[in-house]
């Protein structure tokens, strides 16, 4: 934030001149209509499908079970949740949410270590949105682009790091360790990369 405020200060004159007032979220019911519908249903829903299941449901089962043994969680259980946060959220206009394997193990890397971490960080989250909702922009604002990146980059590759440390498979680690190193310049080719590398290797055309 300090080398943001040293580079933009203009945003601190925003947050000075913003008025700091509570906002309570007002409920609402989307409305449908038959041409939206499909175009979201298309567009949207069912390309995001695939990612919800392998990050918010397989992904955070399989992360938890690693990091956290002892937690009872199953693939049912991270569906409902998911399910459940997303009919109450899209009720006050929020836009749609899941679990993240990625967001704890960027916890998990700056030292949480129980479910305090995820309730403290929700606490900071909701009295943001709900004191200084006027405020957020700006605030977001002062954090470099780069320190965004760095945070992913060190989430990513400690999620990485776990995985192919958890499989005994040597042919399922250089999948692994193929596709992240190819995503990090472009996750569309690291996809099509890990797809084929697979296959490959699942035909005994190619060989480890």
């Amino acid at each position: 934030w300090a080398v943001g405020s040293w580079r933009q200060p203009e945003l601190l004159q925003a947050l000075a001149s913003t008025p700091w007032a509570p906002h309570l979220p007002e409920p609402q019911w989307p409305a449908f209509h038959q041409p939206s519908v499909w175009l979201t249903a298309i567009a949207l829903a069912a390309a995001q499908i695939p990612l919800t299941f392998g990050n918010a449901i397989l992904g955070i089962v399989a992360e938890t079970r690693r990091l956290f043994p002892g937690v009872p969680m199953d693939e049912h259980r991270a569906a409902r949740g998911t399910g459940l946060m997303n009919l109450l959220a899209g009720g006050l206009g929020a836009p749609p949410m899941c679990f993240g394997a990625g967001g704890m193990a960027a916890q998990v890397a700056c030292g949480a270590r129980s479910g305090r971490a995820p309730i403290f960080l929700g606490s900071v989250l909701l009295l943001a949105g709900l004191f200084a909702s006027g405020q957020l922009t700006a605030l977001l604002s002062l954090l470099p682009a780069g320190t965004l990146g760095a945070m992913l980059f060190v989430a990513g590759f400690s999620l990485t790091i776990g995985t192919a440390g958890s499989s005994r498979d040597k042919e399922a680690r250089a999948v692994l360790l193929t596709t992240a190193a190819v995503s990090v310049w472009n996750a569309g080719v690291g996809v099509v990369v890990g797809v084929l590398l697979e296959a490959g290797l699942r035909s005994r055309v190619l060989r480890i």
